[in-house]
């Protein structure tokens, strides 16, 4: 669950999740320490001064019990005792008759908890004292000692209640705080996850401007030394890549020049042959027919290897014109056979007007119909969507249709897929589909296939061209 997490979180957004939860757990150890630190220090001093006052108070009464003094003498006695501390309450046992100071706060012996009661009576001179909340909720401190005469104990009930109000109003501060520091420190790993990973960010840019087909991305050497080596490093492994691309590229564009003279002096005696094949034996007429498709296909080739290299050395420019697109695909389709191919516009106009380059945009739509010849008995629907300035166009076709494991890697350069692979008649060279995803690429467009929605059997080829409407 972990990993799958990390992988689905980015790496700024992990650092400042780290920042924040960092703050959090620091501001709410210090805050759980300084509310335990100020309660046991404001509990301690209440604690002390209600021990002390309690201690002097009991003792008073001890002497005036050893006096004989009545009920009404020894109320006189527990209202001048709480005189001397307001706060607390005291209350007095006298044989068995129960006077407090203020029954109402403090009703003895309702409000003198059992426990502590069995305490104080089981207790020789020491006392005891106890901690709980009334029943109205009021938390008190109660301290209660023996006396020696007549039976009594005396017993003294000190609230706590403004403590508890403090300590609310301490606890709701450092939870107000806590909440800004972590706020705080997620504002702080934002920044400085910003600032940490904006070398990766570029080293990422640099790299897809790469993939993309720009070789010469490059990053900038800043004055941080600690990336100096990292920039020196990628600079060079994208200069070697740009060699050896163009050192290929320039390679097969020379090759396929060097084969484009002689394979004319063979295509040339090739038709001089074939001029003459009437007089042929079957035999001979059969290997020329061999003969002709494979220097067809090998033409071809050597032709889609030029383009191919051009595009590699950035060689290619768009030549933009404007023309009427349904005059433009009648004739391709004418040019490649399909003279009775269906063209459906949908949501666009016959008369739509588009700029691109055609010379580029027939090389596409003429592979993508010659594939739909080669392997699916032929192309048997196009169709042309209009969305705002952008363009679709769809070929149809009811051949055997492509797997879907295949559907992505058909575009890769001499990739023809099952049916391709197997060699015959009508075969391709396995750059057609690659100079179609080329040709677009550098329009700003892209091409994919599918299957029909209606489940029946073939494939759906779909090239997109952005803004071409004018």
């Amino acid at each position: 669950m972990a990993p799958q997490f990390r992988r689905g979180v980015r790496l700024r957004a992990r650092v400042t999740l780290a920042f924040g939860l960092s703050a959090l757990l620091l501001t709410t150890v210090l805050s759980i320490v300084t509310y335990l630190l100020v309660r046991d220090n404001l509990l301690e001093t209440r604690e002390q001064s209600a021990q002390s006052v309690a201690t002097v108070n009991a003792n008073q009464a001890q002497r005036r019990i050893i006096e004989e003094i009545d009920t009404g003498t020894t109320r006189d006695l527990l209202s001048n005792l709480r005189g001397v501390r307001a706060e607390s309450t005291p209350a007095i046992r006298l044989d068995d008759n129960w006077i407090s100071a203020d029954p109402v706060l403090f009703e003895a012996p309702g409000n003198i908890h059992v426990e502590l009661l069995n305490l104080v009576s089981e207790s020789e001179s020491s006392g005891a004292k106890m901690k709980y909340r009334l029943g109205n909720g009021t938390p008190v401190l109660v301290i209660g000692f023996p006396l020696t005469a007549r039976d009594a104990l005396y017993f003294e009930a000190t609230p706590l209640d403004d403590i508890e109000d403090t300590l609310n109003a301490l606890s709701q501060i450092l939870i107000v705080t806590s909440a800004g520091i972590c706020l705080f420190g997620i504002a702080i790993g934002a920044f400085a996850s910003r600032r940490l990973l904006l070398p990766v960010e570029k080293v990422g840019q640099a790299a897809r401007a790469i993939a993309t087909g720009d070789l010469t991305a490059r990053l900038e050497v800043g004055r941080d030394r600690d990336l100096a080596q990292l920039t020196a490093s990628f600079n060079q492994m994208a200069s070697n890549l740009e060699e050896r691309i163009q050192s290929d590229a320039k390679f097969a564009s020379n090759v396929s020049h060097e084969l484009r003279s002689p394979l004319t002096t063979i295509m040339a005696s090739l038709e001089v042959l074939n001029a003459d094949k009437p007089t042929f034996n079957q035999a001979s007429s059969v290997a020329l027919d061999l003969l002709t498709e494979d220097l067809e296909r090998f033409r071809q080739l050597v032709e889609d290897l030029l383009e191919i290299s051009r595009y590699e050395v950035n060689a290619n420019a768009l030549d933009l014109e404007r023309f009427l697109l349904k005059e433009f695909l009648r004739a391709i389709a004418i040019q490649s056979g399909h003279e009775t191919l269906e063209i459906d516009f949908i949501n666009c106009a016959e008369e739509t007007i588009i700029e691109a380059d055609k010379r580029r945009l027939a090389r596409v739509m003429n592979n993508l119909l010659e594939n739909a010849t080669n392997y699916a008995g032929g192309a048997t629907r196009l169709s042309v969507n209009q969305i705002e300035s952008d363009i679709e166009i769809s070929i149809e076709d009811h051949g055997p249709g492509i797997p879907e494991t295949e559907r992505n890697t058909i575009f890769e350069r001499f990739a023809r897929g099952a049916e391709g692979g197997r060699r015959g008649k009508g075969t391709g060279t396995g750059l057609g589909l690659s100079l179609v995803a080329e040709h677009l690429k550098l329009h700003g467009g892209q091409v994919n296939v599918r299957g029909h929605e209606d489940g029946r059997k073939g494939s759906v080829f779909t090239i997109k061209l952005p803004k071409v409407i004018k």
